[in-house]
């Protein structure tokens, strides 16, 4: 695990330092630069040494008579297997190094190479014969890639701030990346803030040469196939055990370092799991990490403490817990969150991967194990219920729904259980795909739209094309009706649609993007048994019924784990563990929230409707509306753009 930077072109070679300079937290082992003037190559490279921890495998690396130079960042867990082949092939290389395995597998199979591994990871290899850069990201995004085409030629990096390092790189903000992490938590596919730096999608790889950038799809998330009627294949023969058996062989293949590995422990089925696998193979103390809350407004606002559970699990198991308390007033890390991630992202959960992630580098731990993705491949979230439901509703007649529908309207219940009651008074008023989408909403796009500038709507406008209020345009990048040339998605059952959003989406835009960033904020690396590619083929084959039912989630894997598991672990309802977002916002941080968002430098910007912001505020403190994580919305792109637009270079705020 570390953080990589480089370019191609005419760039002054100073510039690479500093790129790798803005990433050092990623790797506080080590680092390195690698500089050809005549071809105008820079690679650079901040370690943290979890394989190999000898300056043998210092990086860049050269590899195949130094034909290629190589950067990496993440894991190989195969790395040994393809070793072994590699050296039957006549190739010398340290083997005890993933990242040595590299080059040749790349002077090999090029970039058929990808297929082979079995890894999370962001590569650079420059090839000094043919004078042709190849970089390539894992299957999910699991790691992060941006980079950035301007005259000098093509900048890439670990991460965002590392790219705005060189100062001429154009700075205009894009406006549907803008609504996006407003309208939902995150920025969906390529777009960033920035309308010249992108993400290099998950599951691709780019060649840049002095024929250009060429970008290409090298993994699409699988999903059942059709049979000759269009109908999805579905294998009814899977059952638990096979889960069992396939999950304890993901956990052992990522367990490979040569430092101790952690994990987290929420006390969630997913985190669980993983622990009692773990365990189960391997009898050597763990050390797990869980985090709690001693304040009462967290319960009220709807969350609830894990710690019992994770204690239980704990105890079960044999792990040893950490236990980490969650700050009554997260708020004041609110701008290094956002610094961390590159873009705004109005979600709390970043703030708790820090804190357990400091936590574990306190006990000399580089390498935790995380449950990421157990919910979006084997369908855990609530929003999967709701489609599930309005799929058997679908047949009601209108009547019927509607008077559903003003029912939860009149429900009066804490401000949580009105928010779920409002999603569901949605979910039966539209059709299911308008459902599906507005199911990432953090905030109504109508109310987006309102908040922002008349200038701001005229520019969005302009920008797509005069899609103003065309909510498709401006959501997940994979269009419901088809998911490549020969697969339709459409026919997919509406769950498995749901979840490949997830898989395009969410997952790797939000959940992904601040488990690395937050987790390598603080030198520790997060890995997610739960995303092997083996388990998103066994999940994509599963049917709906062993998936969801309305009534229960994660309903094979629950069973799989029963044997390791106690039922009130895996059976209890879902528990989101979030944050007083509503008391931080009008309560603990109301003069904060004000400066930033209806101070001077928020007028001066010129994107927002301040007026419409206050009145917004004063409602949410008054309980006449639930605007909190709309007002947190809006002050991490007020944050992001005073760290990353209002200086030359990307500027730390620190509270």
């Amino acid at each position: 695990m570390c953080g990589l930077a480089g370019f191609v072109g005419s760039f002054e070679p100073s510039l690479l330092k500093n790129m790798t300079d803005a990433i050092a937290h990623r790797g506080p082992d080590g680092e390195g630069h690698w500089i050809d003037g005549m071809q105008g190559v820079g690679l650079g490279h901040r370690r943290l040494s979890i394989i190999d921890l000898s300056e043998a495998a210092s990086q860049p690396m050269s590899a195949v008579r130094n034909r290629y130079m190589v950067v990496f960042n993440g894991e190989i867990y195969n790395y040994k297997t393809l070793a072994a082949d590699l050296k039957r092939r006549g190739y010398q290389f340290n083997e005890k190094s993933d990242t040595a395995i590299l080059g040749p597998l790349y002077d090999s199979y090029g970039p058929g190479m990808l297929n082979k591994l079995n890894g999370i990871f962001s590569i650079a290899i420059w090839d000094r014969k043919d004078q042709t850069l190849f970089v390539a990201r894992d299957h999910l995004g699991i790691k992060p890639l941006y980079y950035a085409l301007c005259e000098k030629g093509l900048l890439f990096a670990s991460e965002m701030k590392a790219l705005l390092q060189h100062e001429a790189l154009p700075r205009s903000m894009n406006p549907t990346a803008m609504f996006n992490s407003l309208t939902y938590l995150w920025s969906a596919g390529e777009d960033t803030m920035f309308g010249d730096v992108k993400k290099l999608l998950p599951g691709h790889y780019m060649l840049y040469s002095e024929e250009g950038l060429r970008v290409k799809t090298w993994y699409t998330p699988p999903m059942p196939e059709l049979d000759k009627k269009g109908q999805p294949i579905y294998d009814k023969s899977l059952k638990p055990v096979h889960l069992l058996d396939l999950f304890d062989d993901v956990v052992r293949d990522q367990l490979v370092a040569d430092v101790p590995v952690g994990a987290f422990l929420s006390g969630g089925v997913d985190s669980s799991a993983i622990v009692a696998s773990i365990m189960a193979q391997d009898k050597r103390p763990l050390k797990t990490f869980c985090i709690g809350f001693d304040d009462a407004r967290f319960k009220k606002e709807g969350f609830s403490d894990d710690s019992e559970y994770a204690r239980i699990v704990a105890k079960h198991t044999g792990a040893i817990l950490e236990h980490v308390t969650a700050e009554s007033n997260g708020m004041k890390h609110l701008s290094e969150m956002v610094y961390a991630l590159d873009e705004p992202q109005a979600d709390p959960a970043p703030l708790y991967v820090a804190a357990i992630s400091k936590k574990a580098r306190e006990h000399n731990i580089k390498v935790l194990m995380g449950g990421t993705g157990g919910d979006d491949i084997f369908s855990g979230y609530r929003r999967h219920q709701a489609i599930m439901l309005m799929q058997a509703l679908e047949g009601m007649p209108s009547g019927m729904k509607g008077a559903m529908s003003t029912g939860l309207g009149l429900i009066q219940a804490p401000s949580f259980m009105k928010r779920r009651a409002e999603r569901l008074r949605y979910i039966l008023g539209n059709n299911i795909q308008d459902a599906m989408l507005s199911a990432f909403h953090s905030t109504p796009a109508g109310m987006t739209l309102s908040l922002l500038s008349d200038d701001m709507k005229k520019e969005f406008a302009n920008y797509n094309g005069g899609y103003l209020n065309e909510v498709r345009q401006m959501s997940i990048p994979s269009s419901l009706d088809s998911m490549g040339d020969s697969t339709p998605l459409s026919a997919q059952h509406p769950l498995n649609q749901m979840l490949f959003m997830e898989q395009h989406g969410f997952l790797p835009d939000h959940n992904l993007n601040y488990t690395d960033k937050l987790g390598m904020a603080e030198g520790v690396e997060i890995r997610v048994p739960f995303l092997d590619p083996r388990l998103l083929s066994f999940a994509a084959k599963l049917p709906i019924n062993q998936k969801c039912n309305g009534k229960r989630a994660k309903i094979m894997l629950k069973k799989a784990m029963e044997p390791r598991l106690p039922k009130k672990v895996l059976y209890r309802s879902k528990a989101g563990f979030g944050a007083p977002v509503r008391s931080w916002i009008v309560d603990d941080n109301a003069d904060m929230v004000r400066d930033i968002l209806m101070g001077q430098k928020a007028h001066a910007r010129g994107w927002y409707d301040v007026n419409g912001i206050e009145e917004l505020f004063n409602a949410t403190k008054a309980g006449k509306v639930d605007g909190a994580y709309t007002l947190l919305s809006l002050l991490t792109v007020e944050l992001w753009a005073q760290q990353f637009m209002d200086s030359s270079v990307p500027k730390k705020m620190v509270a």
